[in-house]
């Protein structure tokens, strides 16, 4: 998956790579250059990104943010309620298995 990388004018000033590190640069570059991380949330740029990486609730979710901070309080809130949950959106320690007539059923 390709990187979500920050940008002010011609200059790369942060890359984030998962919801962690997105959370981290955006703290930090929001001290640096608050500006320009609040240009990425108010142009949707990081919300598609959000959906690229598999996270289309919270990119719905980051359309709506109005600041930095509060797209930082929502990226933590969505990965506290997602604990245990792997990067492709299922439930970690679920198996899909298979019925007598070889289709897939719901998770066990």
């Amino acid at each position: 998956m390709d990187p979500f990388y920050f940008k002010s004018y011609d200059r790369l000033i942060g890359v984030a790579c998962d919801l962690e590190s997105l959370v981290t640069e955006m703290k930090c570059l929001s001290d640096y250059d608050y500006d320009a991380v609040n240009y990425h949330i108010l142009n949707g740029h990081i919300s598609m990104w959000l959906n690229y990486m598999g996270f289309p609730e919270l990119a719905e979710g980051i359309k709506m943010a109005s600041s930095p901070e509060k797209a930082i309080k929502m990226i933590k809130s969505f990965k506290k309620g997602k604990k245990g949950v792997g990067s492709n959106g299922m439930s970690m320690g679920k198996k899909v298995t298979e019925h007598k007539r070889g289709s897939k059923s719901k998770t066990e």
